[in-house]
């Protein structure tokens, strides 16, 4: 969330920008022939840089420059100057982001259209300039200011080629150049994709003096790949295409790219906002020319760029080895796609691209890496559940009864119960197990849905009933006979059944606990997390037990039941009801009834912790003896609850807290103890109002994103 709000501001703030940009461009040409130079030369204010071409760390959070020439005109690369590097350790330890500051120049080579002098080109630049207060956009379109300086064309780069392979400088500055060049070391000997989520393959032919190859990118379905940053889109937000090709003295022409597709931006990137893309399976083109004497062998490319699907976008890097000619079917677009020059993008109806989160480059992985902790998390509150549960008082009993029918079957086996004791907790843990993939796969498609919160709220409710004493919930008859009469059999069996005795005749306590880690996994909608999930459950129940049944003389120094378990059981029934309360506040979230507001949550929390405060002090049980730690229980339950209150006049409360309470103050109550922003203007789901206002008068904007489950 955290570079999404960098993202915004970057891009959006940006719209803020003061009449006079702190970046300024003047373009100076100079025509030989068919052959014209371009030098461009940016002068930022002070304090002020212009991002890089490339940006750097793959979770640098920015805008690429993009230099692009229009006229009677072909131009092939630009050629930037070393850039510095700018820290961006605030959205990341090691995030850093490549800019220029000062003057810069930028340096291209074309081939102008026959009978042309030049006199019409534009050079557009597209690009964010920024200083430690902010950003602003930077579009200039320049026009040339004659043949500048002779120093400035004194350093223009001798290996710039123009489009048709042509050297960009004087032949004199390139004669060295001209020598044949040995095939790099590391050429490689099979396909190697570093990451991404597309397959290329690599075809090469010589004909004549001419070296021609054709990639085939093969993109899953669902995903795409970004075009080339020649025209990468209407303030585009992603990682263009880039593509290299070498060889033993060959020089390469710019490759040609099939038509891409349009995907709407306008969500992130303002209204008209799109970017090209492409789909499927594509081929590109591309012909190089061999200096005198190369054999042009040892011919491989690298490609990289960005995979995006809906949801997500992942950095795509290749490494492709030649294959050869390759068959016909490779070669057959390449009279129309060389002949005709580069293909126009395809104008088709505007599809969505991924979210601002993903393009940013914050995603450079299909696991996220909250994933992994998230997962720790949900398992360390399932060990936390199965501890509740151990200590319930319909738990407890069946340790003498564990005890006692272990002891009868190592004096039938002559002290050796290992095995049967193995057995007996992976029953437990098979059974739990079971319990959450069939109930789990049910709650599943329904988990985020507002009705199963319902539902799970009042399940919530009555569990906190059972825990009260107020309902007895107890499995049918039939099915504690048979678990009992299966238990007394001896053997593998009998201590398997067992184990199903311990999960039928505990239901009354673990109902609750297991119905809150079902919902709690099937939430995020993953069949083996709420596995793994009761796996750790069912260990934490077993591993006791099983250890119990190997040394039965340690029942002797377990804690005796008594009233304490009742007063746990109990408390558990508050936490219940309080938990109830946050699945019946997404309910009234989605369908908007209002009746949950932020007062009325807290309001309702800080009277639960209140009810169980007093129940640990005694209030609702006369002559029950409270001991020192049933006190200090009490004494943290009414803090809490002060907490609760605290929060409700809407001071900040801990992350946490912020998370669980309702966004929304009010509601159909009407009841409304604090202000949200007054002096705000609030612009609700219509973003270009919210930027046209912003920079109207002239404020920062604040994006607030509100999901719901």
């Amino acid at each position: 969330m955290r570079r999404i709000m960098i993202l915004c501001a970057v891009l959006l703030g940006a719209r803020l920008a003061v009449a006079q940009n702190p970046a300024q461009g003047e373009l100076f040409t100079r025509v030989e022939g068919d052959l014209v130079r371009a030098a461009v030369v940016v002068t930022l204010d002070p304090g002020f840089h212009l991002y890089h071409s490339e940006l750097g760390h793959p979770q640098a959070v920015g805008k690429p420059t993009k230099l692009t020439f229009e006229g009677s005109a072909t131009f092939g690369d630009v050629r930037f100057p070393e850039p510095h590097r700018f820290d961006q350790s605030e959205i990341g330890a090691g995030i850093f982001i490549l800019g220029h500051e000062g003057t810069l120049t930028l340096y291209a080579a074309g081939r102008l259209a026959s009978g042309a002098d030049g006199s019409d080109l534009v050079a557009k630049i597209n690009g964010l300039v920024c200083d430690a207060n902010g950003c602003v956009p930077y579009r200039q379109s320049l026009k040339p200011q004659g043949a500048g300086d002779d120093a400035l064309f004194a350093a223009f780069p001798a290996d710039l080629v123009a489009p048709g392979g042509a050297p960009a400088a004087d032949p004199a500055q390139n004669a060295a150049s001209a020598a044949p060049v040995a095939p790099a070391a590391d050429v490689p000997t099979a396909d190697k994709r570093i990451k991404g989520r597309a397959d290329g393959e690599l075809y090469t032919r010589v004909v004549g003096g001419e070296v021609q190859a054709a990639l085939r990118i093969s993109i899953p379905p669902t995903w795409h790949l970004y075009h080339t940053a020649d025209d990468l889109g209407q303030d585009p937000i992603g990682k263009p295409t880039k593509l290299a090709l070498h060889g033993e003295g060959i020089t390469w022409a710019k490759p040609v790219f099939p038509a891409p597709k349009k995907l709407d931006q306008s969500e992130f990137g303002g209204p008209g906002a799109f970017i090209h893309a492409h789909e499927g399976t594509l081929t590109v083109y591309a012909r190089g020319t061999l200096v005198a004497g190369a054999s042009g062998a040892g011919r491989w490319a690298e490609i990289k760029g960005q995979n995006c699907d809906p949801s997500t976008c992942v950095d795509y890097e290749e490494v492709l080895f030649d294959r050869g000619a390759g068959a016909d079917e490779v070669w057959s677009g390449w009279e129309q796609a060389m002949g005709g020059g580069a293909v126009k993008a395809v104008d088709s109806a505007p599809e969505s691209a991924p979210s601002a989160a993903a393009v940013s480059g914050a995603a450079t992985s299909e696991a996220g890496p909250g994933e992994p902790q998230s997962l720790w998390l949900f398992l360390l509150a399932a060990v936390g559940g199965g501890l509740f549960a151990l200590v319930m008082p319909c738990t407890y009993p069946m340790i003498p009864i564990t005890i006692s029918f272990f002891t009868k079957q190592a004096e039938k086996r002559g002290g050796n119960a290992l095995g049967l004791s193995l057995t007996y907790g992976a029953g437990i843990v098979l059974i739990f197990v079971v319990l959450g993939v069939v109930f789990g796969s049910l709650i599943i498609p329904f988990a985020t849905h507002p009705v199963t919160n319902l539902v799970i709220g009042g399940a919530f409710v009555y569990f906190s009933f059972v825990l009260f004493g107020l309902v007895n919930l107890q499995p049918p008859a039939f099915l504690m006979n048979a678990a009992g009469s299966a238990s007394s059999k001896g053997g593998y069996l009998g201590v398997f059944l067992m184990g199903a005795t311990l999960v039928v005749t505990s239901f009354t306590c673990t109902a609750p606990f297991v119905g809150t880690l079902l919902a709690a996994g099937a939430s995020d909608g993953d069949l083996m997390r709420v596995a793994l999930g009761m796996t750790a459950f069912g260990l934490t129940m077993a591993i006791p037990f099983v250890i119990l049944s190997l040394v039965p003389t340690r029942l002797k120094a377990m804690p005796k039941s008594g009233e304490w378990m009742n007063t746990l059981k109990v408390f558990m029934g508050f936490v219940e009801l309080a938990a109830a309360l946050k699945f019946l506040s997404n309910t009234d979230l989605v369908w908007g009834w209002e009746l949950f507001s932020r007062e009325l949550f807290l309001l309702l929390w800080g009277l639960i912790f209140v009810g169980a405060a007093l129940f640990l002090f005694g209030a609702f049980a006369r002559g029950s003896a409270i001991g020192g730690k049933r006190r200090l229980g009490a004494v943290a339950s009414l803090a809490f609850a002060a907490y609760c209150f605290w929060g409700m006049s809407g001071r900040k409360l801990d992350f946490v807290m912020t998370a669980i309470a309702p966004p929304y103050s009010g509601g159909r109550l009407g009841w409304k103890w604090y202000e949200t922003g007054g002096e705000w203007a609030i612009v609700k789901d219509d973003y270009a109002a919210a930027v046209a206002r912003a920079t109207e008068e002239k404020k920062l904007l604040l994006i607030n994103f509100t999901g719901f489950t």
